[in-house]
């Protein structure tokens, strides 16, 4: 699989956990933070509601409409992009389905990490605190709901920092900035215009089930992220930036690869996850083909990408965190 379909398959998942499922409760001070957190990751498991949303950066906009169902034990959504190629997304809890009508093909991906926002479920430490403070923003009108604004303003320059308004009524996310400095400016936003929510979104479980079958004239094409022991490959985490410890490593791995990596036969292509309980890297580790070289640094809204070779490998960094932290994660992380 290639790092560019890696990337395009983690930045749509991204935006679905960002803000089709998430919900929050208010929190006084930075201490409650992490309970913040988790009571966004848990608000929205029996939310159902049918909204447009709009993607904005400095460079481009894009819309997509999302259909959301929780029933307490499943979570699904239905994302149509409104802008550019005809692609509809579908996740049901930890797979990913993408239908590209254009080629009429179905791509089917597993990974046990979807859904985990924020990061600090499993952050050792829960350490999130310490690197960002909490503030009031006030009342905002969004999408006909009143909404109440939350600031979570990075420490130090490792991090961006984070605007967030939940419905009062609801609270439903209804919209996310992604800020350089907790100042500004904006490197991108998301955001609904139109929501319904309920019974007045007319979503069931059975119409759901039913978006997810396959037509009959698509190709279907599985792929497998299983994880990877980082370990057993003699590799060890990088420790030079405050805050972020690694979470999960998974083998990004085609349908016809059937051998599990090992120190002398890594995989082709394998990503770790490193986070700090809310922003989130990855390096993207795969052995090294052609001269060697350095990549020019990439921003696509607020995510950023960097690529150097490390000794025999190399690694692509890929997250929505200055590009600094990224180079940093590469120069700490040691490979055999």
């Amino acid at each position: 699989m290639r790092i560019g379909a890696v990337l395009r398959t983690r930045y749509l998942a991204t935006i679905i956990a960002c803000l089709a499922t998430v919900a929050g409760a208010h929190a006084a001070d930075a201490p409650g933070l992490r309970d913040w957190l988790v009571e966004v990751n848990r608000a929205a498991t029996a939310q159902r509601f049918v909204g447009t949303m709009t993607i904005r950066s400095e460079r481009e906009t894009a819309a997509a409409k999302i259909w959301h169902f929780g029933n307490g034990r499943d979570q699904w959504e239905r994302v149509d992009l409104m802008t550019g190629p005809a692609h509809t997304t579908f996740r049901r809890n930890d797979e990913v389905v993408l239908f590209d009508h254009a080629n009429k093909q179905v791509v089917i991906e597993r990974r046990d990490d979807l859904g985990l926002f924020p990061a600090v479920l499993k952050a050792p430490g829960n350490t999130v605190a310490r690197h960002y403070m909490m503030q009031s923003l006030g009342r905002e009108r969004i999408a006909g709901e009143l909404a109440m604004g939350t600031a979570l303003q990075a420490n130090d320059a490792w991090r961006h920092s984070f605007r967030i308004w939940r419905s009062a009524r609801t609270g439903l996310v209804l919209k996310w900035q992604t800020l350089m400095k907790p100042d500004g400016p904006v490197l991108e936003e998301v955001a609904y215009s139109d929501m319904m929510l309920g019974n007045d979104s007319g979503l069931s479980e059975a119409q759901m089930r039913q978006w997810l079958a396959t037509p009959p004239d698509y190709r279907v094409v599985n792929v497998t992220t299983p994880s990877v022991d980082v370990e057993a490959l003699q590799w060890v985490a990088p420790q030079n930036v405050p805050g972020f410890h690694a979470m999960s490593a998974m083998l990004a791995r085609g349908p016809n690869e059937t051998t599990e990596p090992t120190a002398k036969a890594p995989a082709s292509l394998i990503q770790w996850v490193f986070s700090d309980g809310l922003s989130s890297a990855s390096l993207f580790i795969t052995k090294k083909q052609g001269a060697p070289g350095m990549g020019a640094a990439v921003r696509m809204g607020a995510t950023n990408s960097v690529a150097k070779q490390v000794g025999a490998y190399w690694v692509t960094a890929v997250g929505e965190v200055p590009v600094r932290t990224l180079h940093a994660l590469i120069d700490g992380v040691r490979l055999p």
